[in-house]
């Protein structure tokens, strides 16, 4: 017999166990859960000779649903960790979620629909600009939002412009190719906006990064260090009258 036909053979022969059994239609059945392990080819129908295959009783439906769920969830977790070391400039930005909420942010319920209607933001392209004084959970608030939607394998960069002007003043000849890093994310979230209005490089700079978002249909949410408090929509659109 050739090594092809070893293989044919496995795959069509079932391994019996201690506790299996022959039922009467003369298939293989579980022991545990009495269901066949076995099914018949068609009437008229065999592979080299055989007349039946192997099938899945129900044990081995739900081990095989069980190690499935668990390599999801491997694969999930993983996806979700490479997000944040690439989204996050602050590794305590990841406990910044809606679990680890003290309930001090009377406004968390907007953060809480911008991540329910993500899908909708992003086609209308809907970013939200955070006013408050400090101390008030700007921050927070938006890292809640960025968690949130990288545990649903969304891609976020959570930054602030002091960062931003630093890594565009090293790179000055890349600074092109680091714009369109970030219009790359689905969300950018500036922490500090209104930091760099004191030089008109930094003016410009504002121009440069949520023009390019605006111009590939990209959200940001911002948030302000000044006093004020409001919520506004790039790209044109009017703020949502709910948040």
């Amino acid at each position: 017999m050739s090594q092809f036909d070893d293989m044919v053979l496995n795959m069509t022969q079932t391994t019996p166990e201690p506790e299996n059994y022959t039922g009467e239609d003369g298939l293989l059945y579980c022991g545990k859960c009495r269901k066949p392990k076995e099914a018949y080819f068609p009437e008229g129908k065999s592979l080299f000779g055989r007349d039946r295959h192997p099938a899945e009783c129900d044990c081995q439906r739900a081990e095989r649903e069980k190690r499935e769920a668990a390599e999801k969830r491997r694969t999930h977790l993983e996806a979700v960790e490479r997000l944040k070391q690439r989204g996050f400039t602050n590794p305590a930005m990841r406990e910044w979620t809606f679990d680890n909420d003290n309930g001090k942010c009377p406004q968390m319920k907007h953060a809480r629909s911008y991540v329910e209607c993500w899908e909708q933001m992003k086609a209308e392209n809907i970013g939200l600009l955070l006013w408050g004084k400090v101390g008030t959970g700007k921050s927070y608030f938006a890292g809640c939002i960025a968690n949130a939607l990288m545990e649903r394998e969304i891609a976020v960069c959570m930054t602030n412009f002091a960062l931003i002007l630093n890594d565009l003043a090293a790179s000055f000849k890349d600074r092109n190719e680091y714009i369109s890093r970030l219009c790359s994310f689905p969300l950018l979230i500036l922490d500090d906006f209104g930091m760099e209005r004191g030089t008109e490089y930094g003016l410009e700079q504002v121009y440069n990064v949520i023009d390019s978002r605006y111009r590939s249909n990209k959200a940001a949410d911002r948030h302000d260090q000044p006093h004020t408090g409001g919520i506004a929509a790039p790209g044109g659109h009017r703020p949502r009258p709910d948040l």
